[in-house]
């Protein structure tokens, strides 16, 4: 008698990793993007903190160039995370400086969901407004 798995043996056990990976996949591919909206929003929270810090402490913040830039050399932050963009603006008569999220790698509704401070400009990027006044 031989010995070894039969056809349909091998059949059904592929069969059951097969169903086992499909359940499996989005699942894990929802924790990535979860596991980003995290981090991005981290990183919101960390550059918020950052321009607060800098408008408190700085007599002639400035209102142009890389603020983020100016953020690393002036030790605010560590690092200069990627996808963000700090502007100075003036709108109705209102200062403030925008904190931006330029990428399209994130899902909206799940940064939104870790960081309430954060919303949508016209363009739909993520943004958080800090007055400078």
């Amino acid at each position: 008698m031989k010995k070894g798995f039969t056809l349909i043996e091998l059949l059904i056990v592929l069969s059951i990793i097969a169903a086992l990976m499909s359940v499996a996949t989005p699942v894990g591919i929802n924790a990535l993007a979860q596991a980003k909206a995290t981090n991005v929003a981290g990183n919101f929270r960390t550059l918020y903190q950052a321009v607060v810090q800098m408008l408190m402490l700085e007599q002639n913040p400035p209102t142009s160039g890389d603020i983020l830039d100016y953020l690393v050399k002036n030790n605010y932050i560590s690092t200069k995370p990627n996808g963000f963009e700090i502007t100075y603006k003036v709108e109705n008569g209102k200062e403030f400086y925008r904190i931006r999220y330029i990428n399209s790698d994130v899902d909206v509704l799940k940064v939104k969901s870790v960081n309430t401070m954060i919303s949508l400009d016209e363009s739909n990027k993520l943004i958080i407004d800090i007055p400078r006044k």
